[in-house]
């Protein structure tokens, strides 16, 4: 009899969760026949399990609503996975805290898993946090109006792998845990993780795109009162102008070769422990670095 496997996806974020989580349910029938079930009753439209995550984080939702508890988040997931036959179950979420911090849990655990095993996806951290740079500017309802500098102070701690990885060893051992290095093909290889071939669309399919980089500080200097769809509107706009020539903007250099060695540097002992624990290949690979260049 095969174990019983809880598999916990607990992120980053921006290194290729959204696709991740995009492909998974669009072949949760392959990962169904190979006895793992992707929960269809603890999405968001975006497909992730944010709404598991969240209902343990209770109060601390980050500004996000909690709208179950984590005892209805634990019934709905045995309900779902006694109806589906399957044997084991992947949720994923960049938003997880450390579940083995609620009683409930661990006893949730005991009795209807054999194992948990911890899946983390990790990214070069200056490539991340440029990436999610990108990505709070963009959306119309967060606007970020801070520096990269800001970003990079406030995700010191967000962002040293090495350190999460060991707090989540405790719960489940070092034997399960286990990392993807980001790469173009992160979503492959982790479907592949699960016995599970990529289909023809996965290899196409682009979830959650970025705008360039270069419009990031006009789209910060926007007015507040626009709304939503004008914000999206506008960013439509700037992408536009910008490819022209004549566009009048002056460029200047938001991210320099130099900032980001050394945002890399500070991580650099703890990416190689986590390389020498955890991978089977060199992280971070060699990289060639380029500024980031915008115009205000």
């Amino acid at each position: 009899m095969n174990k019983k496997i809880l598999y916990l996806h607990v992120g980053w974020s921006k290194t290729g969760t959204s696709a991740v989580q995009s492909q998974a349910q669009r072949q949760r029938e392959d990962l169904l026949a190979n006895g793992v079930l992707y929960p269809q009753s603890l999405q968001w439209p975006d497909h992730s399990h944010h709404p598991f995550a969240l209902a343990f984080k209770g109060d601390k939702g980050g500004g996000y609503s909690v709208d179950m508890s984590a005892v209805d988040a634990m019934n709905m997931l045995k309900s779902e996975l006694q109806d589906s036959g399957a044997e084991s179950v992947l949720i994923s979420s960049e938003l997880s805290p450390i579940y083995y911090h609620n009683p409930r849990f661990v006893e949730f655990v005991n009795e209807s898993f054999d194992e948990v095993k911890v899946l983390f996806t990790v990214r070069l951290q200056s490539e991340l946090l440029m990436s999610l740079m990108n990505q709070l500017v963009k959306d119309p309802n967060i606007r970020y109006k801070g520096s990269i500098f800001q970003l990079a102070i406030q995700n010191l701690n967000t962002l040293s792998y090495y350190k999460r990885i060991k707090v989540w060893e405790k719960f489940v051992g070092k034997a399960n845990i286990h990392c993807f290095s980001y790469s173009k093909n992160i979503v492959g290889d982790f479907l592949n993780f699960f016995g599970v071939e990529l289909d023809d669309l996965g290899n196409e399919l682009v979830i959650n795109k970025s705008v360039p980089n270069r419009i990031l500080p006009l789209l910060q200097s926007l007015s507040p009162e626009l709304t939503n769809q004008q914000y999206l509107d506008k960013t439509e706009e700037l992408i536009r102008q910008t490819q022209s020539e004549a566009h009048g903007y002056k460029q200047i250099e938001l991210f320099s070769v130099g900032e980001q060695h050394a945002y890399d540097n500070y991580f650099e002992v703890m990416n190689h422990e986590l390389t020498k624990e955890y991978l089977t290949e060199k992280f971070p690979k060699d990289k060639e670095y380029r500024s980031v260049l915008v115009f205000t």
